[in-house]
């Protein structure tokens, strides 16, 4: 556990030149890409810019924050977004859209915009994750796939569509590339085999738990699963999640476990 807290760190330290900018977070993280966070949602924000192009990745840093990344976004490049993209359809990663797009960006379904962009289609977290990987920079946004902010939530494609989409992305990176995650501190592919290898401890925890007859309430107090949830904290935070996410996160695996067990 202290390893992968200090990999995850040592990550956030080597790849970012962090500015604090009022309420947004700049990460320069190569010579034309930069990752902004928002601190409401802490959602990372790519911005990009290739040839004449900005382009935007997931612009969700607050409900009152979209005018403070527009101005941050002008303070760095000097320009308004082109085009934006998002790794999935939630609001926590579309939120901004709106604003961007009546600023003159374009929301695009997909990623034509350059042979250095490639847009990758998965389904762990939601049915339409989409990776995006930057040949050029060697870096890969891949959405709520990865969070190294809180436990991992698969609950769309299961454990195959979880275990095919970070196998996706292993595939994709080598030991230099930035994984840039849906929230939290920047990875790299050794800190993402950490983390599918503890999702799957907790999936198979968890089902034996629950197949051996176990309530929910007795769940939460197993403390080999209680261990591998420890995993899932980048940050050391204590407690890891409140006790009403650790039963919903427990439900929810178990809804995973049965629909899979049915099949």
């Amino acid at each position: 556990m202290k390893y992968r807290k200090l990999m995850l760190w040592m990550c956030f330290l080597l790849f970012s030149n962090v500015v604090f900018s009022n309420e947004i977070i700049v990460q320069n993280v190569s010579s034309n890409v930069y990752v902004l966070t928002g601190k409401d949602y802490g959602t990372n924000i790519g911005l990009i810019e290739i040839a004449d192009k900005l382009i935007l990745i997931d612009p969700m840093p607050g409900e009152t924050h979209f005018y403070q990344l527009d101005k941050t976004i002008n303070e760095i490049v000097g320009k308004r977004p082109s085009y934006i993209l998002n790794t999935h359809n939630h609001s926590d990663h579309t939120g901004g859209n709106a604003y961007f797009k009546s600023n003159g960006a374009q929301v695009l379904e997909t990623s034509p915009i350059a042979d250095s962009v490639q847009a990758i289609g998965v389904n762990s977290h939601s049915s339409k994750d989409t990776l995006y990987y930057l040949k050029g920079s060697n870096i890969l946004f891949v959405g709520d796939v990865y969070d190294t902010s809180w436990h991992p939530t698969f609950y769309s494609g299961g454990t195959k569509g979880f275990n095919e989409a970070i196998e996706t992305i292993l595939n994709i990176a080598d030991a230099q590339t930035i994984i840039v995650p849906g929230h939290g501190p920047i990875a790299n592919k050794a800190a993402l085999v950490t983390f599918r290898d503890n999702t799957n401890a907790w999936i198979e925890r968890i089902s034996y738990l629950h197949y051996q007859g176990l309530s929910t309430e007795m769940i939460m107090k197993d403390e080999q699963a209680l261990t591998i949830l420890e995993m899932f904290s980048a940050n050391n935070k204590s407690p890891v999640l409140p006790e009403k996410a650790i039963s919903r996160f427990i439900d929810r695996t178990i809804s995973v476990v049965e629909s899979e067990h049915k099949h």
